[in-house]
């Protein structure tokens, strides 16, 4: 038996992808070779464990099994290599190598110096929890890094980002203020879902009663809206944030998601929802998810005779976008969420 024959077989191994072999496969992978010189490099992997025999596949007139197992840990050895380089470097028992085991050395290679780092930082005190960008940076020196490939890496050695101590940290709100208007008792604010109303309105929010207008983003509103007392500068006052988003089922589930701010009063802008009645409702939301959770809060905020209205669009498949309304309409019904009977101070 020739070890360079072994050798070849298991490098053809390593790089096969799936967990099992035909004896096929395998000949005809080596099919140069005459059957004495490939039956005994395909034994001593299976006496050395690299291969085990799948009994249900038969043998071959020789006695090789038909089919065979890859076993990884073996094929590989890189175990004994990965345990003696993790005691030598006294990497952190937190950290499980067992995805290496079964892969080819450079990838272990490959990982290590960023692995080092990682150790280190564990035989720390984590500290206050922080930012994934910060935490990225505390460890590998790169703020990025955790956002690409250390996620992967993350994963591999079998941590997560609880692990260490990472916390969300929603997006600031992207918001315009009006300074004259932070020393209130009570500030009002509106959302707006889209940003062409928030072009619309913009030119006229030092005209206006408001504190702030603010680009919602879509989902993006229901995970920042708490930061908006201490973004604005005023943590002692009441915010009432007024919410105008698209009228579908997916605008609604955003609102009710918003509603769930702590910090803040959500109500819903009616006033902008009502000029939407002034204009044929298209076509085009056919197939949205219904969400009938969502139904209620808005129809008691609308009114029942309106509420109808509404349901009727929803069920049709109909729906409204916040750019029907012309730069007049959203002014009007500014100043009615505003002046009339739904302030609330």
């Amino acid at each position: 038996m020739d070890d360079t024959d072994v050798a070849a077989v298991r490098r053809f191994l390593q790089d096969y992808p799936k967990k099992t072999v035909d004896l096929d496969v395998l000949q005809a992978a080596f099919a140069s070779w005459d059957y004495d010189r490939f039956r005994p490099a395909v034994a001593a992997l299976l006496d050395d464990g690299s291969l085990i025999a799948v009994r249900a596949g038969g043998v071959d007139f020789s006695g090789l099994p038909r089919r065979l197992k890859r076993v990884p840990a073996k094929l590989f050895a890189s175990v004994s290599v990965i345990q003696a380089e993790a005691i030598r470097l006294a990497l952190s028992e937190k950290l499980d190598f067992s995805f290496y085991y079964e892969q080819p050395l450079k990838i272990w290679k490959a990982d290590l110096p960023y692995i080092e780092k990682l150790s280190a930082w564990l035989a720390r005190d984590i500290g206050e929890k922080a930012s994934l960008q910060q935490r990225s940076w505390d460890i590998f020196a790169d703020e990025k890094y955790l956002l690409g490939p250390g996620a992967a890496l993350l994963k591999r050695v079998g941590l997560t980002t609880a692990d260490l101590g990472i916390c969300d940290q929603p997006d600031p709100l992207m918001m315009a203020i009006h300074p004259g208007h932070l020393q209130q008792s009570v500030c009002h604010h509106l959302v707006v879902e889209n940003k062409a109303p928030y072009g619309r309105l913009i030119p006229h929010l030092a005209e206006s009663r408001l504190t702030s207008l603010i680009f919602g983003g879509g989902w993006k509103i229901a995970a920042n809206l708490d930061q908006l007392p201490q973004q604005c500068g005023c943590p002692g006052a009441r915010h009432v944030v007024w919410y105008f988003g698209d009228f579908d089922w997916e605008g609604l589930r955003i609102w009710q998601a918003a509603a769930r701010a702590e910090t803040v009063e959500v109500r819903l802008a009616v006033p902008f929802y009502e000029a939407f009645l002034t204009y044929e409702s298209p076509q085009g939301k056919e197939n949205q998810q219904r969400e009938e959770s969502v139904w209620p809060p808005f129809a008691a905020a609308v009114g029942e005779s309106q509420a109808r209205i509404f349901r009727d669009i929803l069920d049709s498949g109909r729906y409204y976008p916040q750019e029907a309304l012309t730069e007049r309409d959203l002014i009007r019904a500014l100043k009615e969420t505003l002046h009339g009977i739904r302030t609330f101070f």
